[in-house]
């Protein structure tokens, strides 16, 4: 079987390297390892179509990629976040090849437009030319699957994948400051910066993009800011703090990815960096509350506090969650487990249509 990956963003442009040695594999979504269970496997963008900065910037995200479609020839099956304009095209050609959208986001446009019925007809139209819907969490198969019941047998929950060779586990000396990272839209970062508040004895570290705090003027003396840190130095913090704030908006949040911080809960998993989370649904696929996590209620800042106080007082404890949580995702949550889910998949929806 021949797969394409059209991926959301560039990869060739920001990976240079080995992949887990100079940048973690987990953005590649398992594509790697697909060899290694009979599955070939390729990616392009679209300067592999048209190589023109002009083009880039006057076409726009869902143009390029609906232009995409045209690199999509000659493969059995073709997979990425980003393919639903894309299905016009495929409504006019009627190809042989299938394609399978992984959901990062969107469930949540569904949600978002739900009071907008000429676009909810829109995607309800396009949608159902997909051969497959890949979720990464079962809260996003089951609000799919009651949304889409013509599609319902189509859509299947693989968990995300981690590098775990190039994130290490370390449970020793590291530092006494608190980390929060993530450029997501539905993180809480004025949560993080209340806590920050509540814990002036405390150092925090955020590591996000500066539209995450663009509403946020309060920021006190004992939080550092890091704005846009490459992958090598995110990977420094994860080695050096003490413990990790994921902290989100709740559920009902209408922007951001589905699973806001999906990746970075298990980027600090596979670095023994124990974390305190916000209780998003998602989470229930991952880890297991007081095994591998600590989770708190969404926007309460005085429990956060409480939390790490926890784990600044129980040093067994602290080196338990972070030893269980480097261990299921090592045994559960690598990219290579990733990619032998995905190729169980494509093959199921190959020989299905």
């Amino acid at each position: 079987m021949r797969i394409l990956y059209l991926y959301s963003g560039a990869r060739k442009d920001k990976f240079h390297g080995q992949a887990s040695i100079d940048y973690p594999d987990t953005q590649f979504y398992g594509l790697n390892h697909l060899s290694e269970f009979g599955i070939e496997a390729d990616y392009k963008e679209f300067g592999d179509l048209v190589e023109s900065k002009f083009l880039n910037k006057f076409l726009g995200f869902r143009a390029m990629h609906l232009l995409l479609y045209f690199l999509t020839n000659g493969y059995d099956l073709v997979f990425g976040s980003s393919l639903l304009f894309m299905m016009v095209l495929k409504k006019i050609f009627k190809p042989k090849t299938q394609f399978v959208l992984l959901n990062i986001g969107f469930s949540r446009t569904i949600s978002a437009n739900k009071d907008n019925k000429l676009k909810l007809k829109l995607i309800g139209w396009l949608v159902k030319e997909f051969n497959g819907i890949i979720c990464l969490s079962n809260v996003q198969k089951e609000y799919l699957q009651s949304r889409l019941s013509d599609l319902k047998d189509k859509i299947f929950f693989v968990p995300l994948g981690v590098d775990t060779i190039f994130y290490k586990p370390n449970y020793e000396n590291r530092t006494n400051y608190i980390l929060a990272v993530g450029r997501d839209n539905g993180r809480d970062y004025k949560t993080v910066i209340e806590t920050a508040h509540l814990m002036p004895e405390e150092e925090f570290h955020i590591v996000c993009s500066r539209r995450n705090l663009e509403e946020i003027t309060d920021i006190p003396s004992n939080i550092k800011i890091f704005y846009d840190l490459p992958f090598v130095a995110v990977n420094k913090k994860y080695q050096k703090a003490k413990l990790l704030l994921l902290i989100t908006h709740d559920d009902n949040f209408l922007d951001g990815s589905d699973c806001s911080g999906q990746t970075v809960l298990l980027d600090a998993m596979a670095s023994g960096l124990p974390i305190i989370a916000s209780r998003k649904k998602y989470l229930d696929d991952y880890v297991e509350n007081n095994k591998e996590i600590l989770t708190v209620d969404f926007y309460n800042a005085a429990k956060i506090k409480n939390k790490i106080e926890t784990l600044n007082n129980d040093d067994e404890l602290y080196l338990k969650i972070a030893r269980q949580a480097r261990k299921k995702a090592e045994n559960n949550f690598s990219t290579k487990n990733m990619a032998k889910n995905l190729a169980a998949v494509f093959n199921v929806i190959k020989n299905k249509d």
